[in-house]
């Protein structure tokens, strides 16, 4: 009985919802008193800039699901409040069931012909970030303990919005262009907006935006990486990592070397820069690690094509591509070798210019030398190329 009550309750509160909506969609002085204070009443429902009681939670939870039958009687001109107060929403703080209600009607909304598709990918997209406290600019740890589910909600939104839209996948590349971090961004920030987005890197989505995910991503590594300075690394332990390493002489990057000391395990002297880098390569490592066979070919494949347009003329590039080398690691014989054969083309195949070539020429040198999981017969045939 009490559940059919509810349902009761909620097939009063859509229609009146759906009533609502219809009746001030003119001019403020021609819509009656009555459904005017009503309306009132649903902005100040919507309002999430207050913290709500259980009983509020409940009663948002229930507009939200109301206003998601009711999307086609929501116009720009006349519910601008309160398409405000949907799209300025941070789901980190709603409640599970409340969170997914807001999504769906999200993505109901998003599927409004020429209406609030790009309003819908950025809510999402502004929510990739958790919400940063504290004097250390720190993510609350309540608000790590969601960020898995939170991501996993977000991606899903997207995905679905992007299967219903055709034009989605497009605008949410120049968002996410438009909204990636910046070099003096909050390392916590940083960190969550990567990891989420990387989320997107799977199927469908994958093939559609991957390549221009990763490519930001690799920028984003190459522009922190090009702010470290020597003096800012203390090393320690380089004879550990996953390439066998030597300690040279610090000055050998300036000279071309080109893989600098990426495979050492390195600590960084309160560079604030290096500090982010290091967050932000354990995630997309972490990334690249979840793959399955053929999605890391795929991703090996749009890597190689960033590492020559983005990382092989960067003359201080010092760790960012590690990335590159972490990926032939995961599958030696195929990604390994194939890395190799790819920068030794780059030398003999003379369609770059002599910058590159000579660029390549020392990673390939570096490479072979210290990428333990390169076979000897291996070094030997591309040596002889």
């Amino acid at each position: 009985m009490a559940e059919e009550a509810g349902i009761v309750r909620d097939a009063v509160a859509f229609r009146l919802v759906e009533h609502v909506l219809q009746s001030v969609r003119m001019e403020p002085f021609l819509v009656d008193p009555r459904d005017l204070e009503q309306y009132e009443k649903m902005l100040k429902t919507l309002d999430t800039s207050k913290r709500k009681s259980a009983d509020d939670e409940a009663l948002y939870m229930t507009c939200l699901k109301a206003l998601s039958d009711a999307v086609s009687k929501i116009d720009i001109m006349y519910h601008h409040s309160l398409l405000n107060n949907i799209f300025s929403v941070r789901i980190w703080y709603l409640q599970r069931d409340t969170m997914v209600a807001l999504l769906d009607l999200i993505t109901r909304l998003a599927a409004v012909a020429d209406q609030y598709l790009r309003e819908c990918l950025q809510m999402l997209v502004n929510n990739f970030t958790p919400p940063i406290v504290g004097e250390r600019n720190e993510v609350p740890p309540w608000a790590v303990s969601r960020k898995k589910d939170i991501f996993s909600y977000l991606c899903e939104s997207l995905k679905t919005i992007s299967d219903t839209v055709p034009l989605a996948p497009r605008m949410l590349r120049d968002i996410i262009d438009r909204s990636m971090p910046k070099l003096f961004d909050n390392k916590a920030k940083m960190i969550s907006f990567v990891e989420c987005m990387l989320g997107l890197d799977t199927d469908r989505m994958g093939d559609l935006i991957g390549a221009i995910l990763l490519a930001k991503v690799v920028d984003l590594l190459t522009e922190l990486d090009v702010n470290i300075t020597w003096e800012d690394i203390l090393q320690e332990e380089h004879d550990k990592g996953i390439f066998e390493m030597e300690l040279e002489d610090l000055d050998a990057d300036d000279d071309g070397d080109g893989f600098g000391q990426a495979g050492t395990k390195v600590c960084f002297g309160g560079n604030a820069c290096a500090e982010k880098l290091d967050g932000l390569m354990v995630v997309v490592c972490e990334h690249l690690k979840s793959l399955d066979r053929q999605c890391l070919y795929k991703e090996f494949d749009i890597l190689k094509t960033i590492f020559r347009a983005s990382l092989l003329r960067v003359h201080r590039s010092k760790f960012a591509q590690f990335i590159m080398f972490y990926t032939c690691s995961l599958d030696p014989k195929t990604l390994g070798e194939g890395f190799a054969v790819f920068l030794t083309d780059i030398v003999t195949e003379k369609k770059d210019d002599p910058i590159s070539r000579m660029s390549a020429v020392s990673y390939v040198g570096s490479y072979l030398s210290r990428a333990r999981f390169i076979s000897a017969d291996t070094v030997v045939t591309i040596l002889k190329n």
